[in-house]
């Protein structure tokens, strides 16, 4: 699978990974932030120690001055020292702390500091030493400690205040990263509300036509691959759900014909049983004749007229039998024959059906649906016949196109412009209430579509309407065509 595969799955992964390291590059600023702050806490540490040292270092030097003990000399030597080996290695963060200060004039203030109490000691030993010396020289000592410890003190003060500032920094910062946070998340959820539950909102209200009995087509734009699977999940149903409502559709027509057929045939069906009882009737009284002749023409007119019985009553058991859609060459004037055979007692007296199809032309499709196609365009044509006019079926063969056009030609009052565009939706009737489904064309269409064929219509008011019907002529359409051929 493609890293960056459009998908809703790689959508949440890709929103976690952001999420995962915006929250890494914060903690990671917050962390060297709190580094930092950590370091200038260590420094305080450092500057107050400084501090510290500076204030025993006077401390020590008052006793020396007071009491002249070479101990409280090696204390004040020891601090002095320990001064100035703290400001020579934090001489760098001293400077960047407090840029005011010149640390080079701070060593030079504790080497002078030094270099006096070292006079000032050896002097001390010295028993001819002019008390008026001991004085200036004291004088110059705590003149350079109280500048020393001055400067330490502006030392610490710059460093507290900029320790303070970090720390307001840092809360800033964090306060910062929140609000980032925050609208990043926003963001991240608007743009699932928009790649993501707007695809399904929508899968969701064509769902709910579907059950409301709308079998439109899904047509979204979406490039996630569950989304793009879920679409052709749903187009398959909405297929199948079709094909069984067409199927259903279809069977229902065949049945509201069927009813119309029956008495057709039954009317039919009178005249070969006329004549068979007629001929019966006869062969009884005169079964003692013996003109054999005779007796052998009434025969074969009873069988004539059993084997047109038997046609028509296997025609109508044809028509009524539900099968799967199953192709096979056939005779189309054959076809159409029989067709016309099953709806004749149906016909108007004053209407002429009229069939004008060579006997060469061929088509492979499925017997009983191409009836039911046929029946239904004819009884169109004919119920568009107010009083007396003709219905005439033609075809002719296109070798060339690998085609076969069937027209339906009738003389009745023709079709207006505006009901052409939806003669074959279905329920759609101009017929009175009760007389017509709205479905035989419809289903007429389905038939022929589903032959892999058109149907188109032409019509002019007045004068008549003509349905184009067009086949195709393939060697094959279904796996049983050889047998049955």
């Amino acid at each position: 699978m493609p890293i960056f595969e459009s998908s809703i799955q790689n959508k949440v992964r890709y929103g976690y990974y952001i999420c995962l390291v915006l929250i890494i590059i914060i903690s990671l600023l917050n962390y060297f932030n709190l580094k930092t702050i950590r370091k200038k806490i260590d420094f305080s540490f450092i500057i107050s120690q400084f501090f510290d040292t500076a204030l025993e270092m006077r401390r020590f030097e008052k006793n020396f001055f007071l009491y002249r003990d070479k101990y409280d000399y090696d204390e004040n030597l020891r601090y002095t020292e320990m001064a100035e080996d703290i400001l020579k290695r934090n001489r760098g963060a001293i400077e960047e702390l407090s840029p005011h200060t010149d640390v080079s004039a701070m060593e030079g203030t504790i080497r002078e500091y030094k270099a006096l109490m070292e006079r000032y000691y050896i002097r001390s030993k010295s028993k001819t030493a002019d008390p008026a010396d001991f004085y200036v020289l004291e004088s110059r000592i705590r003149e350079k400690g109280k500048r020393l410890v001055s400067e330490t003190e502006v030392i610490s003060v710059a460093e507290r205040k900029y320790v303070q500032s970090l720390i307001i920094s840092s809360k800033r910062f964090l306060l910062f990263a929140v609000a980032i946070l925050v609208i990043v998340g926003w963001l991240t959820g608007r743009f699932f509300s928009f790649m993501v539950v707007r695809p399904l909102k929508r899968l969701e209200e064509s769902m709910q036509r579907i059950s409301d009995g709308k079998f439109d087509r899904l047509s979204f734009e979406s490039k996630d691959r569950e989304i793009i699977s879920l679409n052709n999940a749903f187009s398959r149903m909405i297929k199948e759900l079709e094909l069984r409502q067409v199927r259903f559709i279809l069977q229902s027509e065949k049945l509201a014909c069927l009813g119309t057929m029956v008495s057709g045939v039954a009317h039919q069906l009178n005249n070969p049983l006329s004549n068979i009882s007629s001929s019966c009737q006869i062969l009884h009284e005169e079964i003692e004749d013996k003109d054999i002749e005779y007796k052998r023409e009434l025969m074969r007119q009873i069988e004539r007229e059993v084997d047109r019985a038997k046609t028509m009553v296997h025609s109508l058991l044809e028509f009524s039998r539900k099968k799967e859609f199953k192709s096979k060459p056939m005779a189309l004037k054959v076809l159409v024959e029989d067709t016309i055979r099953l709806i004749r007692g149906d016909v108007p007296t004053k209407v002429e059906i009229v069939v004008n199809i060579p006997e060469t032309i061929w088509i492979i499709a499925d017997k009983q649906r191409i009836e039911q196609a046929i029946i239904n365009i004819v009884k169109n044509g004919i119920d568009a016949i107010p009083d007396e006019g003709r219905v005439l079926l033609v075809a002719m063969e296109y070798p060339e196109e690998k085609t076969v056009v069937i027209r339906i030609e009738d003389t009745g009052v023709g079709i207006d412009e505006e009901v052409i565009r939806r003669i074959f939706d279905p329920f759609f009737t101009t017929k009175e209430e009760g007389k017509g489904s709205g479905l035989g064309l419809f289903v007429a269409r389905e038939i022929i579509e589903e032959h892999e064929g058109s149907i188109e219509v032409e019509s002019t008011a007045g004068k008549g309407t003509t349905f184009i019907i067009k086949l195709p002529v393939k060697e094959a359409l279904c796996s049983g065509q050889g047998e049955d051929a």
